[in-house]
């Protein structure tokens, strides 16, 4: 067995459905996951856990996922810790120009499809 540790994904998502399903999936990848349900505790738990990736809803309670990227660029990773957006209601198209965000995904997605553009990401932040 390997001592490496896995990778830490931070879910960030209101929808308690939708963290069971990425949580579970990601879990059986190998992955540790650490959710926060508004962005408020997304910045905390982004502070305490150290991500290595970030899965960013949208809409959110009281902080946007907008909102939540311009504070996660404020705080200066260095790298950045690449975010990869699942949403439901709102157009995305205009993320995909953004520096951290990697890539814009309508909600539902396969979680085989969200694995595959994890490690992806994950294998260009260390490479």
């Amino acid at each position: 067995m390997s001592d490496a540790t896995p990778p830490k994904i931070l879910i960030i998502d209101d929808s308690k459905l939708a963290i069971m399903m990425l949580h579970d999936g990601l879990r059986q990848n190998g992955f540790e996951v650490v959710i926060a349900s508004d962005g408020d505790e997304g910045l905390q738990m982004l502070r305490q856990e150290s991500p290595d990736l970030i899965i960013l809803d949208m809409h959110l309670p009281s902080m946007s996922g907008r909102e939540f990227l311009k504070e996660l660029k404020a705080l200066s990773y260095d790298p950045p810790i690449p975010v990869i957006v699942l949403t439901a209601s709102e157009p995305v198209q205009d993320l995909a120009t953004d520096s951290i965000v990697r890539a814009c995904y309508q909600k539902p997605m396969p979680v085989a499809q969200l694995v595959a553009k994890i490690n992806e990401c994950l294998q260009a932040q260390n490479g």
